[in-house]
């Protein structure tokens, strides 16, 4: 796995919860799949430090999770994330036709607080059939 932080799924996003498991087992870590979380663990002082899984329990320096495993006090909304799947019958334009493409569009030159990130995949990557791009 080398150095790098990086993860490429081969076979579309689906990759990156496997890659990521298997370099956190390496390193020691516990990934948790597929498993109904009873509890979130606070200390004393009302700060997250694990969960609880039937008989299992995994304590972490930081938990985070979908707002609807905690409790209503814990929860303060900060932004909002916004999400597509374009499906093309093309590459993203000015791209050299690239098969893989990021592109990352700096927040201020469009008028945003925040980056703004395109990812386009196409059937090198065997994500999509020949001649789609999924963005």
């Amino acid at each position: 796995y080398g150095t790098s932080p990086y993860i490429y799924p081969l076979y579309g996003l689906g990759g990156l919860p496997e890659g990521f498991s298997r370099i956190c087992a390496i390193h020691g870590g516990t990934f948790m799949l597929n498993q109904d979380i009873d509890e979130i663990l606070f200390n004393e002082n009302g700060e997250a430090y694990g969960v609880k899984a039937g008989d299992q329990m995994a304590k972490a320096g930081m938990v985070i999770g979908d707002p609807s495993y905690f409790p209503q006090e814990k929860i303060k909304p900060t932004g909002v994330v916004v999400r597509c799947i374009c499906i093309l019958d093309h590459p993203i334009p000015n791209t050299n036709d690239a098969e893989s493409v990021q592109i990352v569009i700096p927040g201020p030159q469009v008028g945003r607080v925040n980056d703004i990130f395109v990812c386009c995949v196409g059937n090198g990557l065997c994500v999509s059939a020949p001649g789609v791009y999924i963005a």
